[in-house]
């Protein structure tokens, strides 16, 4: 097999079909065959029959008649004929000829994707059904399925033209990477499939990861160096499954576990994933009705002033109670939220529910609203916000976004864009778990910050380690200079507070000032009770599935 465009043509069932160029060449043959038939047959019959004396004989006889002229005639008049016949033949032939390479090109037209000139859904099939039944030997065959990470958004970014030049620069790695006997289709807007014959886990994961490698080189398009990254799943013939439907299913199944555990990377299909894709289905089903039904509910945790240890406002956290499974932490269905799509509406009615709660509370709490990086995706992200705020009769002067330093990774202009909208109306801008992304002091300088939030990971330590506590005392620092406030995450005793507001610090978090609560309400230092061990839960793995346990799950890609 080629992996450029000029694949092997087959059928849906993996029959080989026959060019054009064939074709008539077998009409031509078919045709002589049967012409060279009747002059045989005439010849035999001439010499049985002695036509040839009789017309001497009749010559003889009648030697006054102009037979002669007759007979020329006749004569000429065969050749005549032969000849139109034979004009009439080659054009017909030509005919013949020009319809079955139009036939030929609708095929191929049909049979291949009009962007990059790969083979299509159909055509792979067909390859994969020819390649199957033909391995009698049980030889391995690699089906790796590959997906451009988050590709729509690239394109919503970009544009459509710079897109389209980004799939066909792929589409010629993969190619080149492929080699003479590979096979590359296109399966849909930013889908690919590899079919690699002759190849174990081992060769297939060393291909995969170089390929990965290749695809995240900058690529130079026009005057626009842009980069994107892929992830791919891999299944292995026939161990995986022995015909195609079963193949491809499961590099699907391989793809969506890579998505959910590290993009940029590959999976390859491992017994129980069936199962574990149905669990998933069923989770995402289960958070979207409870999205709909307003069932996650928002809770309250106190900022408080290190001063005189009084709230200044409110983190909304959310919190959800399953019928069945008991309550899930947020580290479960965030993720999968974000990834079904369901985040934005999550967000919104946590926010609605919120402002109803505390837009009545004495002394005007801010309330501070986490929002996910895929949320920054959205143009009219910063309108959607105000729309709540006024719907619920809320100034926004009283409310506070908290943005990862993921989220200014994935897209900084975006982020800027948005952030300036909302701090054009009054809303305040605080960038959480500082310390652990990558937010460099260049961003934070171009970005409209009003607050900084320190990660609990180091205020944990600070007390019993100097290093943590060096770095505690160098970033509220950069904060003052940068005319930032300071918030220290998990403050958990006296002690930690204490020395935050020696270092500085305007506010504090954590379990030392209150845990998360239902309502807003009036809270005094050390009112949290101690945190409860959580009792240990049996793993559900992937190859012993047990749909009687929640299951862990990681947010898949889109």
């Amino acid at each position: 097999m080629s992996a450029s465009i000029n694949q092997p043509s087959v059928t849906a069932n993996g029959q080989p079909r026959q060019t054009a160029k064939h074709r008539v060449t077998a009409q031509v043959r078919r045709d002589m065959l049967i012409f060279i038939g009747f002059i045989a047959a005439g010849f035999i019959l001439s010499v049985n029959l002695d036509v040839i004396g009789l017309l001497y004989a009749l010559a003889t006889e009648n030697n006054h008649l102009p037979l002669s002229k007759f007979f020329g005639t006749v004569i000429f008049a065969c050749v005549g004929l032969t000849l139109y016949v034979v004009t009439r033949y080659s054009a017909h032939i030509r005919e013949l000829r020009t319809r079955l390479q139009t036939e030929e090109r609708a095929r191929r037209v049909a049979m291949h994707d009009q962007l990059t000139g790969l083979p299509n859904r159909r055509h792979l099939k067909g390859v994969l059904n020819w390649l199957l039944s033909s391995n009698h030997e049980g030889r391995r065959l690699g089906v790796v399925m590959l997906n451009i990470d988050r590709f729509k958004s690239f394109n919503d970014a970009n544009g459509r033209p710079l897109g389209d030049e980004v799939l066909m620069n792929v589409s010629k790695i993969l190619n080149l990477r492929a080699g003479v006997d590979g096979f590359v289709a296109r399966l849909e807007a930013d889908q690919f499939v590899i079919l690699l014959p002759d190849q174990d886990e081992e060769q297939l994961m060393n291909w995969l990861s170089a390929v990965l490698t290749a695809i995240e080189v900058p690529m130079v398009v026009g005057k626009t160096t842009v980069s994107v990254s892929a992830t791919a799943g891999a299944a292995i013939g026939p161990t995986d499954g022995r015909d195609a439907e079963t193949l491809l299913h499961r590099a699907s199944l391989a793809l969506r576990r890579a998505k959910d555990t590290s993009r940029g990377w590959f999976a390859f299909f491992k017994t129980g994933m069936d199962e574990l894709v149905r669990q998933r289905a069923l989770f995402e089903h289960d958070l979207w009705n409870a999205v709909r039904n307003d069932e996650i509910a928002p809770h309250f945790q106190p900022l408080v002033s290190l001063e005189d240890g009084k709230p200044r406002g409110y983190e909304i956290l959310a919190r959800w109670t399953h019928v069945t499974r008991g309550p899930i932490p947020p580290d479960q269905f965030i993720p999968t939220a974000e990834a079904s799509g369901a985040i934005g509406e999550l967000t919104f009615n946590l926010l609605r529910r919120a402002c109803r709660e505390a837009v009545a509370i004495e002394g005007a709490p801010h309330l501070s609203l986490n929002l996910s990086p895929v949320q920054l995706q959205d143009d009219e992200l910063a309108q959607k916000l105000f729309k709540v705020l006024e719907e619920e009769n809320f100034p926004p002067a009283r409310l506070e976004i908290e943005l990862t330093e993921a989220a200014l990774v994935t897209d900084l202009d975006a982020a800027r864009e948005i952030l300036h909208a909302l701090r054009d109306k009054g809303v305040r801008v605080a960038l959480d778990n500082f310390g652990t992304g990558h937010a460099s002091l260049l961003q934070l300088r171009k970005l409209p910050f009003d607050k900084l939030k320190i990660d609990r990971s180091f205020v944990r330590r600070m007390t019993e380690d100097a290093e943590s506590a060096t770095l505690v005392r160098t970033i509220i620092s950069m904060a003052k200079n940068l005319g930032l406030a300071v918030v220290a995450e998990g403050v958990e005793t006296a002690d930690q507070a204490k020395a935050l507001a020696a270092l500085g610090c305007d506010m504090g978090q954590g379990f030392h000032f209150g845990r998360a609560s239902k309502s807003i309400g009036p809270r005094q230092p050390g009112d949290a009770k101690p945190r409860k061990s959580a009792a240990p839960r049996a793993p559900v793995t992937v190859d012993q599935p047990s749909p009687q346990q929640p299951v862990e799950l990681a947010p898949l890609a889109d």
